[in-house]
């Protein structure tokens, strides 16, 4: 026989004698295969195998040559019901009525009032191990070109730096709790995609969480820092890929020990603008109003960023917290008629990321003032209080950040009812907004009016010089001088170490006898003498393509204590590395720095607009940068790459 070709007509008498029974079998065995083969392309799509399979933890916590808080985890049970209830020293009710008000009972949940000092610095604080760490300063009272007639050099006496300990997996019981339970949450939930059990059972949470920019207050009646930090979520586990970033407060004792399951008893202002006696649980994520639609993720990154938290006197004369951040937000832009009979109106948005404060003791139903209108969704559920802040009467910027806030105590009556920002540094420009009366452009939205009360803009318009942001000013009166003391943050692009380096600057603000402000001191790029990680790979430092970032997030507390007779303040800042180690690190005897740079000014009040003092800041930071480069080349840490500066 010859080759055998079988024509059309042969296949469909073949096909025609197949019985039906036959045709099903063979559909099911399609559908079996279909799934054999289909089936892992999908788990891994949705279970990648860096995270589900071969990962690995590690114990982010287990650097011998490190320091660490610790976590207080008598009480872990997430939304139970044994938690302690603190409450305030200043509060004049006994137990009893404390139980009636709050529906609750002793045994249950054991009530605790603060009965200590208004302190927040620990004995331990006073008997560190410290050491001296050089900086730079530069002032601006000379006509001189030349830095070094600019620069004085003097010393920081600063504290063994130390790692804040996280439980991720509190943390996310506590989302997970959240999200079941309380409605402002309960819409977020498709940004984790039912993955949020997986991540505890595989304790792949590090690879999916990120931690970071924590910033804390002392509660003086509470004897407790409250501390809030930013958490991004990565559904992909890329650092650099968030889909959405939450805000997570947390309490801690003088000892920065973290209290878990503990209530604080607090005042809360309600939408009426009345105080109510609630209860708030910690740790918590709080609730914070922002637009989102889960569906679209690609290059945006929904939710509040680069929170500051910072204290102010309210109108009962009580110091509360507040928290100013950046969120991604929508608003009406116009609309237009559809040309139905029902006379409908379809809405056109414009999108931005702006500057808001947030009351975390306050409240607002809806979330309209950051979705740009009224979904019913969201009509009776409660967010924390937040407007934006708008320069008035000025095009809404597409992006706004960086702003460094601080308030003036000689102008409290006797509540703060401003807030000023320092909107750009070079060539300084200074907002006064006003967060007690909110204003309205269309009836609807009430943000508050940001003015400026300083502004030395040219006429061309200019970019956002290096140095920014940072940490609030804490002020202070020096030689009967009125001054803010802050860390700013200098971003320098290609200077020596990878992509960009983020290291903390000191600033001291002053005002003068004519009521304007000036740069008193700024100095160049401060170490402290933190080691920072990599940005993706720890042991890499100045990758080609990564940044080497180490940024200054807030002043937890600035005091006096009497040591001997001898009085000496201690300053407590919060500092992130490489957006991962949140850190904390203690300045001893700040204020004599500052007097002792005040007394010997090597000139007069003359002051130099031509930012001579800020570049000089950057050149020697730019300097700093192309050394540590260098180092981490020499001792071969930068992957193979060589460190290169413009």
């Amino acid at each position: 026989m010859g080759n055998y070709k079988p024509s059309i007509k042969q296949y469909v008498v073949t096909v025609k004698a197949i019985k039906s029974s036959q045709f099903g079998r063979l559909g099911i065995c399609a559908v079996v295969l279909l799934f054999v083969l289909g089936y892992p392309f999908y788990f891994i799509s949705n279970n990648p195998f860096d995270t589900s399979i071969r990962y690995q933890y590690v114990d982010p916590y287990n650097d011998t040559t490190r320091k660490y808080t610790t976590i207080e985890k008598q009480h872990t049970d997430i939304g139970g019901n044994g938690t302690t209830i603190l409450y305030p020293k200043n509060l004049q009710l006994d137990q009893t009525a404390l139980s009636q008000l709050l529906n609750t009972t002793e045994t249950t949940n054991p009530f605790v009032q603060y009965i200590g000092n208004s302190s927040s610095i620990a004995f331990s604080q006073l008997n560190q191990t410290l050491v001296n760490h050089s900086i730079q300063v530069f002032d601006p009272f000379s006509n001189s070109d030349n830095c070094s007639d600019l620069m004085t050099e003097t010393q920081l006496t600063i504290s063994q730096n130390i790692i804040i300990k996280e439980s991720f997996e509190i943390m996310v019981k506590r989302l997970m709790h959240q999200l079941d339970t309380e409605p402002a949450f309960k819409e977020l939930a498709p940004f984790f995609q039912n993955k949020l059990s997986l991540h505890l059972r595989m304790r792949s949470y590090h690879k999916h969480f990120y931690k970071f920019a924590r910033t804390s207050v002392w509660l003086k009646d509470y004897g407790v820092h409250l501390m809030i930090s930013r958490v991004i979520y990565s559904q992909k586990g890329k650092k650099g890929d968030p889909q959405i970033s939450l805000l997570y407060t947390q309490l801690y004792d003088t000892n920065w020990q973290e209290l878990t399951n503990t209530d604080l008893l607090v005042s809360m202002q309600d939408i009426t603008g009345e105080y109510k006696l609630e209860k708030l649980q910690f740790p918590r994520f709080l609730p914070m109003p922002f637009y989102y639609n889960p569906k679209l993720t690609k290059g945006r990154w929904y939710g509040p960023e680069d929170a500051r938290i910072m204290l102010v006197k309210n109108q009962l004369d009580m110091e509360e917290p507040v928290v100013i951040y950046n969120s991604y937000h929508r608003q009406i832009a116009n609309h237009t008629t559809t040309g139905k009979t029902d006379g409908s109106v379809e809405l056109n948005f414009e999108f931005y990321r702006s500057m808001f404060v947030g009351w975390p003791f306050r409240y607002q139903l809806g979330k309209s003032n950051t979705d740009g209108f009224v979904d019913d969704r969201f009509d009776n559920v409660k967010f924390t209080r937040v407007a934006e802040l708008k320069i008035h009467n000025q095009t809404r910027a597409s992006i706004e950040k960086n702003w460094t806030p601080f308030v003036d105590p000689s102008e409290r009556d006797p509540e703060d009812k401003s807030l000023y920002i320092v909107y750009q540094w070079d060539k300084l420009r200074i907002l006064k907004c006003d967060i007690s009366n909110l204003v309205t452009d269309d009836g609807f939205i009430h943000y508050s009016a940001c003015r400026f009360k300083q502004d030395t803009k040219h006429d061309e318009v200019e970019k956002v010089g290096p140095i920014r942001g940072g940490t609030e000013l804490i002020p202070t009166i020096i030689n009967n001088k009125q001054l803010w003391v802050g860390f700013l943050r200098a971003h320098i692009d290609k200077c020596g170490c990878g992509k960009a380096m983020y290291r903390p600057n000191m600033v001291v603000l002053q005002k003068t006898d004519m009521g304007t402000f000036q740069v008193a001191y700024l100095s160049s790029y401060i170490s402290f003498n933190i080691p920072v990680p990599g940005w993706k790979t720890h042991e890499i430092q100045c990758g080609k393509r990564d940044p080497n970032v180490l940024i200054p997030n807030g002043i937890s507390n600035w005091e006096v204590a009497t040591i001997d007779g001898i009085e000496r303040d201690v300053l407590t800042m919060t500092l992130s590395a490489a957006d991962e180690d949140n850190i904390l690190m203690d300045i001893h005897g700040l204020k004599t720095v500052i007097k002792n740079l005040i007394t010997n000014q090597k000139h007069g009040n003359e002051f130099n607009s031509d930012s001579v003092q800020m570049k000089c800041v950057v050149a020697y930071s730019i300097e700093f940068c192309r050394a540590y480069g260098e180092e981490q080349a020499r001792l071969g840490l930068t992957g193979g790459w060589l460190p290169s500066h413009n």
